[in-house]
């Protein structure tokens, strides 16, 4: 069962923003991050993410979920960041209000 990216992201904000401990909780979805495989998502503090206040940045895992089965994973920012299949996209209905 291939998953979309609209359900992608639910499945992040699931895993993520019930007992979010930083900030004010934000899942950035301006832009779609994807490759073959998974989307990427940007997941942080709004004072960050919106607000550019670099105290509230974070640095780590970023959460992927893998189309073809809809599977939550961790993998090192810089991974992602270094992989050259990933590619960006406006998402043309986001979520993120600012």
């Amino acid at each position: 069962m291939a998953v979309t990216y609209e359900q992608a992201r639910e499945v992040v904000r699931r895993a993520t923003e019930p007992d979010w401990p930083f900030g004010t909780y934000c899942l950035d979805d301006r832009q779609i991050t994807e490759n073959d495989t998974v989307f990427v998502f940007r997941v942080g503090a709004r004072e960050h993410i919106v607000d550019g206040n670099k105290s509230y940045a974070m640095v780590g895992s970023v959460p992927v979920v893998h189309k073809a089965d809809g599977r939550l994973e961790w993998v090192p920012s810089f991974q992602v960041g270094t992989d050259r299949s990933f590619r960006n996209r406006p998402n043309p209905a986001p979520t993120l209000q600012v």
